[in-house]
């Protein structure tokens, strides 16, 4: 499996791009919030002749679905994520209540992730997992093919996600980091929702949040 990483919006979150050998493809936590946002990730689809099948969203804080609306419109994709993310507020409420000058339409889930299911595209599966705290709802992607998982704002680089947002509870996420994340394999990379990627094995040496 190939990982590209973008770099989007006014918060500098991580998008990913993950596509293997069959050239199908998924993307995790679209933030694309501009059109040369938008234009950059269509033409690495288009270029890497990239089919879609699906679009993930780890949580829906503004930063991670700004882009949302630009996949549905482009092609075809409405996100997929957890059930209790539904009791946020849509993306329009979040970026007033943070001063940003975005109008963005939320795009509702049609179906629902939860722990234990399994995401397949081409010949690689993502396995779900339900990690809230930072946010009620929140998930991480784990591929044991790739040794990687993608955690979303639950766990960074020598960091956790903040837990004064909406229906945040900081006990909530230690716990899910200790049981569903640091549980992985040692090797496992850390690919986050900001900043560098990390490994399983660095952050039970040097997280300070959960040790």
């Amino acid at each position: 499996m190939q990982v590209q990483t973008f770099v989007f919006n006014m918060v500098a979150v991580n998008t990913y791009l993950l596509y293997d050998e069959t050239h199908e493809a998924v993307i995790i936590d679209c933030g694309a919030s501009n059109l040369q946002e938008q234009q950059l990730l269509s033409a690495q689809i288009r270029n890497k002749k990239l089919t879609l099948r699906y679009l993930l969203n780890t949580h829906l804080h503004f930063d991670h679905t700004l882009g949302n609306r630009f996949i549905f419109n482009t092609f075809g994709l409405k996100p997929r994520y957890h059930r209790a993310e539904d009791a946020m507020p849509d993306t329009t409420a979040q970026v007033r209540a943070f001063g940003i000058p975005i109008n963005e339409a939320s795009v509702k889930a049609d179906e629902y992730l939860n722990e234990g299911d399994i995401v397949r595209f081409g010949n690689t599966e993502l396995q779900t997992l339900f990690t809230p705290g930072h946010s009620p709802g929140g998930l991480s992607f784990y591929c044991p093919q790739a040794q990687c998982v993608f955690t979303g704002d639950s766990l960074f680089r020598f960091d956790i996600g903040r837990t004064d947002l909406w229906e945040g509870d900081e006990s909530t996420l230690i716990a899910s980091i200790r049981n569903k994340l640091l549980t992985l394999p040692d090797a496992t990379t850390v690919y986050p929702g900001h900043g560098r990627e990390s490994s399983i094995h660095d952050e039970k040496l040097h997280n300070p949040y959960i040790n």
